[in-house]
């Protein structure tokens, strides 16, 4: 039970970052493309569909994590 909590854990930050580093990677080939306003329209609050988007891509990552704590308690209590 111990390995899965680590293995969770470690896949859940390999998640995050991964995403992360291609929600940067999107931006920034937006702002070269269209520049600064770019950015701005894609970032508005009004684009929820982005966010949308982002929160689809970001939550595997954080129950990845959730589900390491979870495991980890559980190896805690059998102690």
């Amino acid at each position: 039970m111990q390995f899965w909590a680590t293995y969770c854990k470690v896949l859940g930050y390999v998640w995050l970052v991964a995403t992360g580093l291609l929600i940067l990677v999107g931006i920034s080939n937006v702002w070269i493309k269209d520049g600064f306003s770019g950015v701005q329209d894609l970032l508005s609050l009004s684009n929820a569909v982005n966010y949308i988007a982002m929160a689809i891509a970001v939550i595997p990552g954080i129950v990845l994590l959730k589900l390491s704590e979870n495991l980890r308690s559980k190896v805690k209590t059998r102690e």
